[in-house]
């Protein structure tokens, strides 16, 4: 037979009290029946190979807490691993993994095992990321929820009796419809990996471009108020007609160290420079003064106005969050609670209200209450944040002007201070004084040829930054271009794997006996994975066997049409405990085990079936179906004195 990726199949589970078995059965690829009576420990037993292939199972009967661990030799694709775990009665228990068939690993040292915790840590995957990796599924994470584990796979492979028959997913204590949708989508194979790391990319790149359109907005602030437009060629020509000026100014000051150093140069000595350098000095040392208390109180405002702002931006994030998490969580329906695990038995009442009220302690929640209070505290910060950054738009410009103000003048006071202790040192003749005249405009010069050049790096930086944006821009648009055909590909899988899912479930409903007129004429089956519902040609109220045996229909048509399509992921496997669940009769039983043999025979890929039944039909009750000992009351599966 074709084996498709991916594929499970086990082929042996054993399991140990102390250092012995105390159970042990080989299974194969197709149908598997698990024989025996009623209350003789089928259930545990299928229990014990859930909970090795990966289910969080922590309640477990009299008999089986009596066992200390479980190990199974499974085939994931095309490798044979033995896994193993300890029986106990604490959630989330870790896994032991053996590269090898079960006979190796019994006489294999402990360090040839490895140990996988349930969850990913920081330093170490979980044991449901390396069976992914076994059986080449992507993972897949979720916001709320982390990564997709093999607990959440296992509850559409396997049907248990305590679960809801109205409903296709096994129940957990931790639900949501995001949950269900992506996990049935993975099954199916309509969940394309790249589209969730384009998803990561987009919003990086998104949150740089942000960051970038920040700093251009700065930069514009910043190269704002020019009469003319600020490029590199206005810098190229600035900067030459300043260098051509300088030029003319350095030549008159050289015809002037000529003129000073004759006898001409040298008479008509004055003090009057002195002292109005000084008076000079004075009046630049105290605008100066206040210019830079100016500044300094303006970017202290603007530091202060920055902490502002990053603090409204993280309680938008927050509150929107909150929002996202309010809402999922009003979505949970809890059937256990979540401290001690004990059932949650909802009254009539409150099963009437129960959109109106909490899911887990019964008091009143009025979800549009709560959500107008949410927009109105979410509207008031955004509104806020606007008014802030034009606040800050403004301080940019006011400190854009301290600046160049304190700068100049710090070089005025400079200029004036090098040219008073010049003056004071010597006696100026009317020459120096108009030597000194053409110093300053040269150092006016200098530094107006400084400033283009911070022009120039700022132009050089809007420049840069503006290429940037181009680009992250072409990436953006190329990724979510790629992503939109990725999802028109998703789609159009959903659409063939409901179909393909729908027909083999009607091939079950068609051959059923006639016990539910719906079934024998149905024409269209509906279900849903976010919802976690399923009808019969828009119906869905049947008698409770006829539900059971739908369940069991939907999941037996989900395993088929993966075995006959090689896009599914679903991992060729299915286990089930409910064929005689709420009172169905034995000839309805047994003629449903019929099918499963039949669709089973005409399938293209490996498979696996296993179910228990207290009512094998005879025709079945062979060592090509079944697999271990008949149980008893008085010969229980677990071999426990």
């Amino acid at each position: 037979m074709t084996l498709f990726e991916p594929t499970i199949s086990v082929r042996r589970l054993v399991v140990y009290r102390n250092l012995s078995e105390v159970y042990s059965c080989e299974f194969h690829d197709g149908v598997n029946i698990l024989s025996g009576e009623n209350s003789s420990g089928k259930s545990t037993i299928i229990s014990f190979l859930v909970y090795c292939l990966g289910g969080d199972i922590h309640d477990w009967s009299e008999h089986a807490r009596l066992c200390d661990r479980v190990a199974i030799e499974v085939q994931l694709n095309h490798h044979i691993v033995t896994v193993m775990r300890e029986i106990s009665t604490k959630a989330g228990q870790p896994m032991m993994i053996f590269p090898g068939d079960l006979d190796s690993s019994i006489a294999a040292p402990m360090d040839d095992w490895r140990k996988y915790p349930y969850r990913t840590t920081s330093s170490k995957e979980s044991f449901s990321q390396a069976i992914f990796t076994f059986l080449n599924i992507p993972e897949l994470e979720m916001e709320m929820t982390g990564k997709i584990t093999l607990h959440q796979l296992l509850r559409l492979i396997y049907s248990d009796q305590l679960s809801s028959i109205e409903r296709i997913f096994r129940d957990d204590s931790w639900d949501t419809p995001e949950l269900r949708e992506a996990v049935g989508r993975l099954l199916i194979g309509a969940y394309e990996p790249e589209i969730y790391t384009n998803q990561l990319k987009l919003r990086q790149l998104n949150k740089e471009l942000q960051e970038i359109r920040s700093a251009l907005r700065s930069l514009y602030l910043l190269l704002s108020g020019y009469e003319h437009s600020l490029t590199l060629d206005w810098v190229d020509a600035e900067k030459a007609k300043l260098a051509s000026q300088l030029t003319k100014l350095q030549e008159e000051l050289r015809g002037l160290e000529i003129l000073e150093s004759s006898d001409e140069g040298t008479s008509d000595f004055t003090l009057d420079p002195q002292t109005e350098e000084f008076e000079s000095l004075q009046k630049i040392q105290k605008e100066l003064g206040s210019a830079r208390d100016q500044q300094r109180m303006l970017e202290l405002e603007y530091s202060d106005s920055e902490i502002f702002l990053t603090t409204i931006e993280h309680k938008i994030d927050h509150l929107r969050d909150a929002n996202n998490v309010a809402s999922l969580v009003s979505e949970l329906k809890y059937a256990r609670c979540p401290s001690c695990y004990a059932p949650i038995k909802a009254t009539d009442d409150e099963k009437a209200t129960d959109d109106d009220v909490c899911r887990l302690c019964k008091e009143p929640f009025d979800h549009e209450r709560m959500k107008s209070r949410a927009a109105r505290q979410l509207n008031d910060l955004i509104s806020q944040h606007k008014q802030s950054l034009a606040l800050q738009a403004d301080r940019i410009i006011d400190i854009k002007v301290a600046r160049e103000r304190a700068k100049k003048l710090i070089g005025q006071w400079t200029s004036t201070n090098e040219n008073l202790v010049r003056l004071r040192s010597s006696p100026t003749s009317r020459a120096r004084e108009q030597a000194k005249n053409l110093n300053e405009q040269v150092g006016y010069l200098k530094r107006e040829l400084e400033d283009v050049d911070e022009k120039a790096n700022l132009i050089g930086k809007l420049d840069e930054l503006s290429k940037r944006q181009d680009q992250i821009k072409s990436d953006v648009s190329e990724i979510e271009d790629k992503n939109e055909r990725l999802k028109a590909a998703e789609s159009e899988q959903i659409q063939k794997a409901h179909s393909a899912i729908a027909d083999e479930t009607l091939t079950f409903l068609h051959d059923d006996l006639q016990r539910q007129d719906s079934f024998e004429n149905a024409k269209v089956v509906q279900f849903s994975f976010r919802e976690n519902n399923m009808a019969i040609d828009g119906e869905n109220y049947f008698s409770a066997s006829s539900k059971v045996y739908l369940k069991n229909s939907l999941l037996s048509g989900f395993l088929f049409a993966a075995a006959n399509n090689s896009k599914f992921r679903h991992p060729r496997l299915l286990i089930l405990d409910t064929l005689e669940d709420k009172g169905m009769e034995p000839a309805r039983s047994q003629n449903f085990q019929r099918l499963l043999v039949k669709q089973s025979l005409l399938a293209s890929a490996n498979h696996q079936v296993i179910f228990a039944t207290a009512m094998i039909d005879p025709e079945l009750n062979t060592p090509e179906y079944v697999v271990g000992e008949y149980s008893t009351h008085d010969k229980r599966t677990l071999a426990i004195k």
